[in-house]
């Protein structure tokens, strides 16, 4: 990989429905070469999918809440038997094994205070080996990106 093809994962980062012609004239070269390298990042993996990024907002899903949870059993089959329910969650947009005082760290989206608790009351506390759970409600996101800096 090489500035180029950095250049053009930042493009693509930014707008992915630039097209290869547009890169081009950005980075002064042709259009087969840029689109040849973006095949090339694609199949190496560096590029994992293109998706549009939605407003929340708008959506009504604007409340963002970080959930903390410790497990009991920390042997394999019962943390990833853990792991699996709560992936299963359909309310589940992030999901991370952390090191430090909790375990995972849980990232979740709704559209009032009320569908949290009841997330939380019937599908959270459903699952077994769940030691502590500790959340924060995210009062005003002040940063957000989804771009990977090189």
């Amino acid at each position: 990989m090489d500035a180029i093809d950095h250049k053009i994962l930042e493009i693509l980062q930014t707008d992915s429905m630039k097209t290869a012609k547009e890169m081009a004239s950005e980075l002064s070269l042709t259009t087969t070469p840029i689109y040849e390298r973006i095949k090339k990042l694609e199949s190496a993996g560096y590029v994992k999918q293109y998706v549009a990024l939605l407003n929340a907002d708008l959506l009504g899903k604007n409340i963002v809440v970080f959930i903390n949870i410790t497990i009991k059993d920390h042997h394999a089959q019962d943390r990833e038997k853990f792991v699996k329910q709560m992936k299963s969650l359909n309310s589940v947009v992030e999901f991370y094994h952390t090191s430090g005082s909790f375990d995972f760290l849980v990232k979740v989206r709704f559209s009032s205070i009320k569908e949290y608790r009841d997330f939380l009351v019937n599908e959270v506390a459903s699952i077994h080996n769940i030691g502590d759970i500790d959340s924060q409600i995210v009062l005003e996101e002040i940063k957000y990106s989804t771009k990977i800096i090189f």
